[in-house]
């Protein structure tokens, strides 16, 4: 068994991660925390990456862990790259969220963000999916985010979806 949370990077400490290390610990299964660095952000990474031999780059703060870091040297900007910051993503969000996060399994990906937070579900074949949400002002109170909507009309699993009010 399997909870698997997901992570937009934005919220430390994130309620989501701490409703899913609770339910794991509940039920005494994994508790994998993802993020998924979003396509249009991995082009850019790309994009200021090609063009020459090597080229500095700078990583910002929600992709490198902690501070921004400033002029790493690459020659290609690849998908292990950003699959690893977005690694770096989950571990400062579960750091910055439970007192232990030993037993937390971290794992970035690189792609449309709904896709694959179901595609690792499936991989995974989590019992549960966790998500945060947003609660709107009154007039958009009847609507969730996309992507949450997304998952919660998409997923074949219980998903809890832990709203933060904005």
């Amino acid at each position: 068994m399997t909870i698997l949370t997901a992570v937009d990077g934005e919220t430390t400490p994130s309620e989501a991660v701490e409703r899913g290390a609770e339910l794991a610990a509940a039920l005494g299964v994994e508790h994998v925390v993802l993020h998924v660095m979003p396509q249009d952000v991995f082009e850019e990474f790309r994009s200021a990456a090609g063009g020459s031999s090597s080229r500095s780059i700078t990583t910002p703060a929600s992709y490198g862990g902690g501070d921004a870091r400033p002029h790493q040297e690459v020659d290609e900007y690849t998908i292990e790259d950003g699959e690893r910051h977005a690694t770096g993503v989950a571990r400062d969000v579960v750091r910055g969220t439970l007192d232990d996060p030993a037993d937390t399994v971290l794992m970035g990906r690189v792609g449309e963000p709904v896709e694959e937070i179901l595609a690792e579900a499936d991989r995974r074949e989590a019992d549960y999916l966790v998500i945060g949400g947003r609660k709107r002002s009154p007039t958009g109170k009847a609507l969730f985010g996309s992507k949450t909507q997304s998952i919660l009309l998409s997923a074949d699993r219980p998903v809890v979806a832990v709203m933060a009010v904005e």
